[in-house]
């Protein structure tokens, strides 16, 4: 389980890395439906975990962040698309 966990850590830095470089792939329909599995299921592993492992709280910093930039990127996205 820990080296799952190491590995759903790799994967949100690279969706981070994705996200500042606005990559279409992110952002089309099958990338966001991938980044938003991926979140889901590093919240089922992170509930599996021990309670005071270093690696769960590392996966739980790392699902929240994965959490706010879903937020950002809707917010983001009403923004624009409300621009004339």
């Amino acid at each position: 389980m820990k080296k799952m966990t190491f590995v759903f850590i790799l994967v949100h830095f690279s969706i981070f890395f994705l996200w500042i470089m606005n990559s279409g792939y992110l952002f089309s329909p099958y990338g966001v439906a991938v980044w938003v599995s991926i979140v889901a299921i590093g919240f089922i592993i992170q509930i599996k975990l021990d309670k005071v492992s270093i690696n769960r709280r590392i996966l739980a910093i790392s699902n929240g962040w994965m959490v706010f930039l879903m937020v950002a990127t809707v917010f983001i996205y009403f923004a624009v698309s409300s621009m004339p």
